[in-house]
């Protein structure tokens, strides 16, 4: 087990993500958000990338941040581990905002099930994000709000 140390960039880090629960960063993303939120800690000396690079590995092996490939920007993002259980649950992305909401439902414990049963894969579900609208922006785009029936016949709302 690796030792953990309380630096002020890692706090830094760890408060600035607890803030923005529900988004995702690229590197470059959030050096520039901490440099605008701490421009005396992210510019000159312990304030580059590859500082932010070892603090966001630490903070991903102590499992506060995980890291997701973003096919949507073709690289790596990271988000602050909110729910403590983002392993358990898939994720929804809207591509407008780029919020990212937690789906913790039995929906989709039922879709996990079947996958499992029927097409013998095992999904991770941490990993696992699913890409659309989110009420907001489904909204501003004045899209038809409809609930279309699953192949299943269920009505979901």
């Amino acid at each position: 087990m690796a030792t953990t140390y309380k630096t002020t960039g890692k706090t830094q880090l760890i408060s600035f993500f607890s803030s923005h629960p529900d988004t995702q960063y690229t590197v470059d993303e959030l050096h520039a958000a901490l440099t605008e939120a701490y421009p005396d800690a992210y510019t000159g000396k312990g304030g580059g990338k590859s500082s932010l690079y070892r603090r966001l590995a630490a903070l991903i092996e102590e499992g506060t941040v995980r890291k997701f490939r973003d096919d949507t920007q073709a690289s790596y993002v990271y988000q602050y581990v909110a729910c403590g259980a983002c392993s358990h649950h898939f994720h929804l992305k809207c591509l407008a905002c780029g919020k990212l909401e937690h789906l913790d439902c039995v929906i989709s414990d039922q879709l996990l099930a079947h996958i499992s049963a029927d097409h013998h894969f095992c999904i991770d579900r941490g990993r696992s994000i699913l890409y659309g609208l989110c009420a907001a922006c489904h909204k501003e785009e004045h899209l038809p709000v409809t609930i279309p029936l699953c192949p299943c016949g269920h009505k979901h709302e």
